[in-house]
């Protein structure tokens, strides 16, 4: 992914490759040091939504940074598709 805001990724739907919706992003966790992107949390629409991914205390899903594959309209994250 190319070098992108990380206050413009605030509200970004996102959605896996195949097309499932997971929610928007809240919050973009990056390391200070770097500058790296390491995760974002996204809240999901519902609770049921998860397809693979690490749920937090909060209910967001926390997406790492390496499953991330694209931006335009929405975030594209890469699945999980034996937790699916």
């Amino acid at each position: 992914m190319s070098t992108v805001l990380a206050s413009t990724l605030s509200e970004t739907p996102v959605m896996r490759a195949d097309g499932k919706t997971l929610g928007t992003v809240r919050t973009v966790i990056g390391n200070v040091a770097t500058g790296e992107l390491e995760h974002v949390l996204v809240d999901p629409p519902d609770e049921e939504v998860v397809y693979g991914f690490e749920r937090a205390d909060d209910g967001t899903i926390r997406i790492p940074a390496a499953r991330i594959s694209g931006l335009d309209d929405y975030l594209i994250v890469d699945g999980d598709d034996s937790a699916a």
